[in-house]
């Protein structure tokens, strides 16, 4: 990896070569960052898909102590 490095010093010149690092290095941290982004969102979707769950089954629940059923009426 150091004489990749080296070799793109060496044979661009400076400012375009710095920018090429600069450039890899933040397609490297995205390409990090990436799945540990989507686990997170797919984890944040799943406790928002329980916390829904929970709560309309606390309505059922309520609606079933109280003497009335919510639902279609035939």
């Amino acid at each position: 990896m150091e004489l990749f490095i080296e070799q793109i010093l060496k044979e661009l010149p400076s400012g375009l070569g710095i920018a090429l690092l600069i450039f890899l290095g933040i397609l490297l941290i995205l390409w990090i960052l990436l799945p540990l982004w989507i686990l997170f969102i797919h984890w944040n979707t799943g406790k928002i898909r329980q916390e829904i769950q929970n709560l309309s089954e606390l309505i059922e629940k309520r609606g079933w102590e109280e003497g009335y059923v919510s639902g279609p009426k035939d």
